[in-house]
């Protein structure tokens, strides 16, 4: 599987194995449904330690889980991002949009 699953404290941190495009982004979309209807977890957080790479799908992804997890009174955060996906988010203007923690520690422990 592309997309690994982990709870921590009801957040659930979802890992790409790879680059964040379209096959995992439908397996994230899957995941995070999942975790909203069975377990109502509500906050996430998304851990780029294996992926150089988001697409047009993966971006559109991060924000349909932010508006759904938003929705829901939940969290959206994203660790571990490396100088080529800060570069995106950058350009697509949506570094404001997400709260960018340095690691999944300080992440796990922002959560409210």
């Amino acid at each position: 599987m592309a997309i690994k699953c982990d709870e921590y404290n009801q957040v659930c941190v979802i890992a790409p194995a790879g680059d964040f495009v379209a096959d995992n982004t439908v397996q994230a979309r899957k995941a995070v449904d999942e975790h909203i209807d069975t377990k109502q977890i509500v906050n996430f957080v998304v851990d780029f330690e294996k992926a150089g790479f988001i697409d047009s799908d993966g971006l559109e992804t991060l924000l349909w889980i932010k508006r759904k997890a938003e929705e829901l009174f939940g969290q959206v955060k994203l660790v571990n991002l490396d100088e080529n996906l800060r570069k995106i988010l950058e350009i697509t203007r949506l570094e404001h949009r997400f709260e960018c923690p340095g690691d999944l520690a300080a992440a796990l422990k922002s959560m409210r």
